[in-house]
Parts: C-alpha cells; sequence; structure tokens
C-alpha cells in the first residue's frame, strides 16, 4: 500500500517536472524575443520562480533516489538530469540566471 502510494507521488511530480519545463521554455522564448526592459524583468522574475519550483522537485527527486524504498531509481536519475539540462544550457546566454542559479557552483556548471 505505501509502495503505491509512494508511486503515485512520483508520478504527480514527473508531471510537475513536465509542466515546469515547458513553462521554463515559454517564458524564456518571451524573455529572449522581450526588447522592453520592464517585460525583460518581469519575464526574468518569472524564470527566476521558475527555477526554483524546478530545484525543489530535483531536490525531492534526488531524495527519493537516495533513498531505499525505490528500487528502480533510472526514471528519477533522468527527470533529475532533465531538469538539470534544461536549467543550465540556457544560463551560457544569460549572466543573470548564471548569478542567480542554485547550480552556478555546481559540479555540472563546473564542466561546462
Amino acid at each position: 500500500m505505501a509502495a503505491r502510494k509512494l508511486q503515485q507521488e512520483v508520478d504527480k511530480t514527473f508531471k510537475k517536472v513536465e509542466e515546469g519545463i515547458a513553462e521554463f521554455d515559454s517564458i524564456y522564448e518571451k524573455l529572449d524575443a522581450s526588447t522592453n526592459p520592464a517585460q525583460k524583468e518581469k519575464l526574468e522574475d518569472n524564470l527566476k520562480r521558475e527555477i526554483k519550483k524546478l530545484q525543489r522537485l530535483r531536490d525531492q527527486i534526488k531524495t527519493w533516489a537516495a533513498s531505499n524504498d525505490i528500487k528502480d531509481k533510472g526514471p528519477l536519475m533522468e527527470k533529475r538530469k532533465l531538469i538539470e539540462t534544461v536549467c543550465v544550457i540556457p544560463m551560457h546566454r544569460s549572466p543573470w540566471l548564471i548569478s542567480h542559479s542554485k547550480w552556478n557552483d555546481s559540479k555540472l556548471w563546473k564542466r561546462r
């Protein structure tokens, strides 16, 4: 029973990750196309908020991956890497994102 509930929670989190990534991409595209400084600032705030949501989901996924409750950790690791990839790659073009990201000191960032 507990395993089923945990699996449902994992599935909900995976769905939130997919929705968060779609929202992140949408905001980032608008930010990239925007020329109005006030609109850019608003979009940067929205992007920052979305990054924080994805970071919280990533932390939850890392917690599950470290626990012994879930046997197949492959999907967890895939989602974690997906979040890192989506949030880190656009940072190459945005100094603001680099300075405001939790990942700016991570091993992943230093490799790039």
